[in-house]
């Protein structure tokens, strides 16, 4: 296959290709990156192969970085504990405890909710939370403490100590 015959028929068999990914790995992102580096290893042998053939062996080679891609995934994933690092492993607990954190504040009514956001988050005082809301500083002390209550409890019971 010549050069000119290369760019000629890739964007035909490209398309091809992406679409037989596709099917097999079900990722837009992944079967595109795979087909990349098949129409590279198609462009290094392209003296090589005969036009006629060069639609299936964009297909194969686009097989091959697929299957690879599989692979280390699965190795990646099976060794996953022990290649990760201290900080990767400390920034997993970061994520997790932010998760919790996020389904816990769901689990809180919107007046708490509100309440612990203005207060707690950003930092406004019990008169000027009270003044937003347009409720009692009483009704914010106490909507307050119920909030923080009802957050401890549901990271407790997702395993995450109340301190």
């Amino acid at each position: 296959m010549t050069k000119s015959e290369y760019t000629r028929s890739v964007p035909t068999w490209a398309n091809d290709a992406i679409r037989f990914a596709m099917r097999i790995c079900g990722s837009k992102a992944d079967s595109e990156d795979a087909v990349q580096e098949a129409l590279l290893t198609l462009w290094q042998h392209c003296g090589e192969v005969d036009v006629s053939r060069g639609k299936g062996y964009l297909m194969s080679a686009t097989y091959r970085q697929l299957m690879m891609t599989f692979r280390r995934i699965q190795t990646e994933r099976a060794h996953a504990p022990a290649l990760m690092t201290e900080d990767r492993q400390q920034a997993n607990l970061q994520f997790d405890l932010q998760d919790a954190i996020n389904r816990a504040l769901t689990s809180l009514t919107p007046q708490q909710r509100a309440v612990l956001q203005l207060r707690d988050i950003e930092g406004y005082t019990y008169r000027e939370v009270a003044e937003i809301l347009k409720i009692s500083e009483d009704t914010v002390q106490v909507t307050l403490f119920r909030a923080r209550v009802n957050m401890r409890k549901q990271l407790k019971a997702e395993g995450y100590d109340s301190n």
